[in-house]
């Protein structure tokens, strides 16, 4: 959807995020480039005290969080005006979730909602709402900003679509979302030895430059996911899982072994 606002010129990558956000007054915030790439040194997420118990009681960490708790979070966080070192964040993209309400002037959940149906054409794939034919969904309260980060549910025929739609560029301009916007050089020692490589991000996706691969993966307490495709090569794989994403070997790895397998 950032890449749909991108070709509609409603943002521009290097705004700063304070352009679209009600923030207290300061020399700088980070750019929608730096926060959408994880280079914009917020950290993975902030524990705002009450997160433990919200846990316990729906199993989502992120349960009870609101827009003015997470803007609040942003206006007390000093940042230098320079990239820092990759660092996954599900607080950046809450904030590029709240950004795009901004820019298009509508709650996050109906106006991802919408977009996925009508602009994507995906009929199985929403925000969660707790329905579904599986049990142990996260429970969102409405207005988290974090549903961002995580609250897309959807079954295996629709992410195959998506996946052929990436690779395709239809919409075209989901191929903007595939350029490298920071080199990041975050691939551990550990990540190699599995084949995971995160050479590169682009607006929301890791990039395997070594590989071709464009990947991205997801997890809650009961699941876990991994989308990746080499468009080169015309290959894309999606793996969901109904476990934890620790449970025995996650679906990223797991996905990483059968694009590997089909490339040969």
């Amino acid at each position: 959807m950032l890449s749909k606002a991108i070709s509609e010129n409603r943002v521009s990558l290097d705004n700063s995020i304070s352009v679209f956000l009600n923030l207290p007054s300061k020399d700088y915030y980070p750019s929608i480039k730096r926060t959408i790439t994880h280079t914009s040194g917020y950290k993975s997420s902030y524990y705002e005290g009450y997160v433990s118990t919200n846990f316990l009681n729906s199993g989502n960490s992120f349960y009870g969080i609101t827009e003015k708790t997470l803007l609040n979070r942003i206006g007390t966080i000093n940042l230098e005006n320079n990239d820092y070192p990759f660092e996954y964040s599900n607080f950046n993209m809450a904030v590029v979730g709240l950004t795009l309400e901004s820019i298009y002037n509508e709650d996050y959940t109906p106006l991802m909602n919408s977009y996925i149906k009508n602009d994507l054409g995906l009929n199985h794939t929403k925000i969660s709402d707790g329905s579904g034919d599986l049990s142990n969904y996260w429970v969102w309260d409405n207005g988290n900003p974090y549903i961002a980060a995580g609250a897309i549910i959807s079954n295996i025929t629709d992410m195959m679509q998506y996946a052929k739609m990436q690779m395709d560029e239809i919409p075209s301009y989901l191929g903007l979302s595939h350029n490298v916007l920071a080199q990041v050089n975050a691939t551990t020692s550990d990540y190699a030895k599995l084949g995971i490589r995160i050479d590169a991000v682009g607006a929301g996706w890791m990039i395997d430059t070594v590989n071709n691969i464009i990947w991205h993966n997801g997890g809650t307490s009961n699941y876990n996911s991994y989308l990746g495709f080499n468009k080169t090569k015309n290959i894309a794989v999606v793996v969901l899982s109904n476990m934890a994403p620790n449970f025995r070997l996650n679906a990223t790895v797991i996905g990483i072994k059968l694009i590997k397998e089909l490339e040969e």
